[in-house]
């Protein structure tokens, strides 16, 4: 017979099983919390990046758009997933220019700044009031240029050389003319916003987008409101009228995960020819 000493200690089976289900109710409590606090830092960090980048998509719509040349704005592809406009690389008063009845010229001084142009601007705009004669270089609204005798100085005249005669067909309520290379895009397309360039005229998709010539960047992602169905419109324009300026409506919904921003944002595009 075993003698067991009564000094001998150990646990019964009910407090094994009690201590068993104390730390499984304590590490399913921990791994919750654990679980409550990586999800709420993971949304908050979902939310800040859609944040970020819906402002910086919006801020650079709203530079841009703003500086683009008056009546040149509108939409373009299916279901209207595109923005176009034509962007101005400078504005400056003319001092004259030929308007029938007068005679054609192949030149006009105007008053410049003393900054030079870009590389890639090559037509001047007058008085342009739609945007199918900006995109199709209407002659006498757009015309293209052949070269600029910049004076340097912005009290002194500049001229502007063409290869031939030109007529405009109206004058300048105030005596504006703009210099202007090609149109710039803002796409919406799978759920991203790319931004189109250098495309040439005409150069466009069946579906209305900017062609192969166009320089491609992309924007901004996790954009949910565009569809083949079209559900909201991301791009929507309205022309100016004697009570306000043009308009562009933006109209995005950004959607990562769990957390869903929509911005809709007027810009108002100076409408003075």
């Amino acid at each position: 017979m075993v003698n067991i000493s009564r000094h001998q200690k150990g646990f019964t089976l009910v407090e094994l099983v009690t201590v068993i289900v104390i730390l499984g109710v304590l590490a399913t409590s921990v791994s919750s919390f654990l679980r409550f606090g990586t999800q709420s830092y993971t949304d908050a960090s979902d939310r800040e990046a859609l944040i970020g980048t819906a402002r910086f998509l919006i801020e650079r719509l709203n530079r841009e758009v703003r500086h683009a040349l008056p009546n040149s704005i509108r939409t373009i592809g299916d279901d209207d997933q595109c923005l176009e406009f034509m962007p101005i690389d400078k504005s400056v008063i003319y001092l004259d220019i030929p308007v029938a009845p007068e005679a054609a010229s192949n030149s006009i001084s105007v008053l410049m700044l003393d900054r030079p142009l870009s590389s890639t601007t090559s037509y001047v705009s007058v008085y342009a009031l739609n945007s199918a004669d900006i995109y199709s270089r209407q002659s006498g609204v757009v015309e293209r240029f052949s070269s600029v005798v910049n004076a340097n100085d912005k009290a002194q005249p500049s001229t502007i050389n063409f290869a031939s005669n030109i007529l405009f067909d109206a004058e300048s309520p105030t005596n504006r003319l703009y210099f202007i290379a090609g149109p710039v895009s803002y796409c919406l397309e799978n759920k991203v916003v790319y931004r189109y360039e250098g495309y040439n005229d005409g150069d466009y998709t069946s579906n209305g987008t900017p062609g192969l010539s166009a320089t491609r960047v992309m924007m901004a992602e996790y954009i949910e409101n565009y569809s083949s169905a079209g559900n909201i419109a991301p791009f929507q324009t309205f022309p100016a009228t004697l009570q306000r300026n043009g308009l562009a409506l933006i109209q995005f919904k950004f959607v990562r995960n769990l957390e869903e921003i929509v911005f809709s944002n007027e810009i108002q595009v100076p409408n003075v020819p």
